[in-house]
């Protein structure tokens, strides 16, 4: 099995910057190591016992969380593409995440022009 440690800790370096919670515990972002590469997903934490009143229904065959999860793996997909990792589905794993080209050329210029002081109009 390739070992993918640098790319794990980027990635999760990264989804942290971006202000996703990495850490360990009730967020149900789960970042793991797969052959191919790094694998994002979301589970829903564990809650307490549910309050009093009618469980969510699926509607079309789907539980609540999936629309969650769908938000959530298309932020996480969104962020690690502008930061230059090439990102696929992995089924209900969530997102495989591989090292990309480096940032994409808008991201390289947007970092480039840090230096330089845009013109201010004041009305």
């Amino acid at each position: 099995m390739v070992d993918h440690r640098e790319l794990f800790e980027d990635v999760t370096a990264t989804l942290a910057r971006a202000g996703f919670d990495t850490g360990k515990g009730p967020s149900g972002l789960r970042i793991g190591h797969r052959p191919q590469g790094v694998v994002v997903g979301w589970t829903p934490a564990p809650t307490p016992a549910r309050s009093p009143g009618p469980s969510p229904v699926p509607v079309d065959g789907q539980s609540p969380d999936d629309g969650i999860r769908a938000a959530v793996s298309g932020a996480v997909a969104v962020v690690l593409r502008e930061s230059g990792y090439q990102v696929a589905e992995a089924g209900r794993d969530g997102l495989l995440v591989t090292s990309g080209p480096g940032p994409a050329p808008a991201a390289a210029a947007r970092a480039d022009e840090g230096d330089v002081v845009p013109e201010q109009w004041w009305g």
